[in-house]
């Protein structure tokens, strides 16, 4: 039995899944909770194959969800629900873990896409985790302000400032703005956390757009090829 976890602090959206793939409950067991934290401790206790999850939500947001599944569980796919298209640069970002739907969603659409992915086991390998770029867009997008730690083995840790969605500065090692930033931005995945937002004031050093620096930062490295998760979904999600 797969186990399909819904975060999802709406609760006519969560009952209309969990009504809707409770067609399938010879299949699929469904585990709805209305915020982060919640799901956080059905994760710790349960083997979850599949995290649909809001990004809005009280208590502990999803991105902040997101980034223990990264952590702790960077091989569970996840279908995120967003009020904002997805990513502009959506064909140039990294193929990862992370899927998008937006809002008001499909829930005939998102079930299938579910079932579709469950059926079939994706190759170990294929893909960890999700790409720092995908957690950049997800602050713009969704316009979180929060400072982020990004942290990859053997390499020193990053801090970005967001405010609102706009990156208004970074640090790495010795470097400030935007230096800083493009040595942070990568298509690979790290340990993200979110931390507090100091109380001080923020300078903005960075001016250029986040889409211009990810822009830079994806010119300069080679093309991915495409991964089997495509295969596996395009389908429904094109």
């Amino acid at each position: 039995m797969k186990i399909v976890l819904i975060a999802e602090d709406d609760r006519i959206l969560s009952a209309r899944l969990t009504t809707y793939m409770g067609k399938y409950e010879d299949q699929l067991d469904v585990i709805a909770v209305d915020n982060g934290k919640k799901a956080l401790e059905v994760l710790k206790r349960r083997q979850i194959s599949l995290l649909i999850t809001d990004i809005q939500m009280p208590e502990m947001d999803g991105l902040e969800l997101l980034a223990y599944i990264n952590l702790h569980h960077p091989v569970i796919p996840c279908f995120v629900m967003t009020a904002y298209g997805t990513p502009e640069l959506k064909k140039k970002l990294p193929r990862d873990i992370i899927r998008f739907f937006p809002k008001p969603v499909d829930v005939q659409q998102l079930s299938n896409a579910t079932l579709k992915v469950l059926e079939r086991d994706i190759p170990r390998g294929a893909m960890r985790g999700i790409s720092v770029v995908n957690f950049l867009q997800m602050i713009r997008l969704e316009q979180k302000t929060c400072l982020l730690e990004v942290r990859r083995p053997d390499q020193p840790k990053g801090l970005m400032f967001f405010d609102n969605g706009v990156l208004f500065d970074a640090t790495y090692e010795q470097m400030k703005g935007e230096e800083a930033a493009l040595s942070i931005i990568t298509r690979e995945t790290a340990e993200i956390r979110f931390k507090y937002f100091p109380d001080r004031k923020i300078p903005k050093r960075i001016r250029k757009d986040l889409n211009q620096l990810i822009e830079q930062n994806l010119s300069t490295t080679e093309e991915i090829s495409d991964e089997e998760w495509d295969d596996i979904i395009s389908d429904v999600l094109d």
